[in-house]
């Protein structure tokens, strides 16, 4: 048996990558789908899966968004899981193929903003240009009302993520303490 998996999801701009420094800092092992490279765009209809940063900020179209998926295949988190020993492994990003993974995942934290933090976070990033386009926006505001609808009713822990991420992280962390009634080892 490997490692226990604790996923960190949210829509963009919700502190999955500030979180996930946070806890490397902290000197847990975590990953941000994003930065990490484990996560690509994915085509719905044929599998093609594109090669990590081929995909540019012109090029993500409305037809390109709805016509892909931001994935990261079963098997990285399966590596991951079985070859981290026993200690916790945080993964940070938003999936679409959530679905098809969430087994893997010990919990799951959602984070989640208002919608004026939200669009205030995603205009004033200088780390990540998704959502800088209006259809990225507009896509965005919708996938965060349906994300949290989802989690919400899926009973996964949601987390308020408008507070300084010292005190999310702390939260997420403490959450994890049902390992054994202590807090998970680093």
């Amino acid at each position: 048996m490997g490692s226990l998996l604790f996923l960190v999801t949210g829509s963009a701009g919700t502190g999955k990558s500030e979180v996930c420094r946070a806890l490397k800092q902290q000197g847990y092992e975590a990953y941000d789908t994003d930065d990490d490279g484990l996560a690509r765009w994915q085509n719905n209809k044929t599998g093609y899966i594109h090669p990590k940063s081929s995909v540019k900020a012109e090029q993500r179209t409305e037809a390109f968004i709805w016509e892909h998926s931001w994935v990261v295949p079963r098997q990285y988190f399966e590596d991951i899981r079985n070859s981290s020993g026993r200690k916790p492994v945080f993964i940070c990003g938003s999936l679409g193929n959530e679905n098809k993974v969430r087994d893997l995942f010990h919990t799951v934290f959602a984070l989640y903003v208002d919608d004026d933090t939200l669009m205030r976070r995603l205009a004033t990033r200088v780390n990540n240009d998704w959502g800088k386009q209006p259809h990225e926006l507009e896509q965005t505001l919708k996938f965060h009302r349906e994300v949290y609808d989802k989690h919400r009713k899926l009973g996964d822990t949601i987390i308020d993520a408008t507070r300084p991420v010292s005190e999310v992280v702390d939260e997420i962390v403490n959450l994890t303490s049902d390992l054994n009634g202590q807090r998970p080892v680093n």
